[in-house]
């Protein structure tokens, strides 16, 4: 997967340069092989819905970029105002970040482990011609940030939480549970009043009710606090999941309004 479509002569019908097979995971045998044409020297650089990021096909997590969260990252860029401090945990190379700054917020933090990931977040920041002052990316475990920033009693008016698959297979969705309460309850800490929670899972064992249940649990019950539903989503229509199959029904993406006390 990967390389940038160009035209092709005669008819003009679309020509791809580099074709690249990734391997479900990397192992002794690589991340992946070329299978046609030649890989490009710079990484590929793609539009989505006027953003532009750079994206590591070879070394990326799965294809480089999570194409199934575009129209939620939308969304956030709807909801910020020009005033807001948003928050993206678990960000990656800033895909919900740079939305946020499209989207007119006044600073973003990104977080994540990877130290890769948070450079190439800076990377992508730039690339849309962002004011580098709005924008910190840092190297650092969800948790630990989380538990940090509600001791310090940090607030953001919009707090985004995308994590990894915490429940990569049944035996693990009661670890993967707590996992994602725990760190909810602290992203709800964090959220101003009146502000706006995103909580996602792209667990396909994790289901919607219980995705559901646990989001409330976290919210009311570990941070106690009072919360509005702003919508449910998930996937977009071009990753459809067949009726009778609702376990491929993977992402979940809740959005929240925090009451005012």
């Amino acid at each position: 997967q990967g390389g940038k479509v160009v035209r092709g002569g005669g008819g003009g019908r679309p020509a791809v340069p580099c074709v690249f097979l990734k391997f479900r995971s990397g192992d002794e045998a690589g991340r992946g092989r070329l299978v046609a044409g030649e890989m490009p020297e710079d990484p590929p650089v793609f539009n989505e819905n006027g953003a532009r990021f750079h994206v590591d096909i070879v070394q990326g997590q799965k294809t480089g970029f999570f194409l199934d969260q575009r129209e939620n990252r939308a969304r956030i860029s709807r909801i910020v105002h020009p005033k807001a401090r948003v928050l993206n945990v678990f960000g990656y190379t800033g895909g919900f970040s740079i939305y946020a700054g499209r989207g007119g917020a006044a600073h973003v933090t990104t977080v994540d482990l990877a130290k890769p990931a948070c450079d190439a977040a800076e990377v992508n920041w730039q690339l849309n011609g962002l004011p580098a002052e709005r924008h910190e990316a840092q190297a650092a475990d969800a948790f630990q940030f989380l538990e940090s920033a509600v001791k310090s009693k940090e607030r953001w008016d919009v707090v985004v939480v995308d994590p990894p698959s915490f429940a990569p297979n049944k035996q693990s969705v009661e670890r993967a549970v707590v996992s994602y309460t725990r760190v909810f309850q602290l992203a709800a800490q964090v959220t101003r009043e009146g502000g706006v929670l995103a909580l996602a899972s792209c667990s396909s064992h994790i289901p919607s009710p219980m995705f559901g249940e646990l989001c409330e649990e976290a919210i009311t019950r570990g941070a106690r606090r009072q919360a509005y539903v702003l919508g449910v989503h998930g996937q977009p229509e071009d990753h459809p999941y067949p009726i009778a199959c609702e376990e491929l029904r993977y992402l979940k993406f809740n959005m929240y309004q925090m009451a005012e006390v």
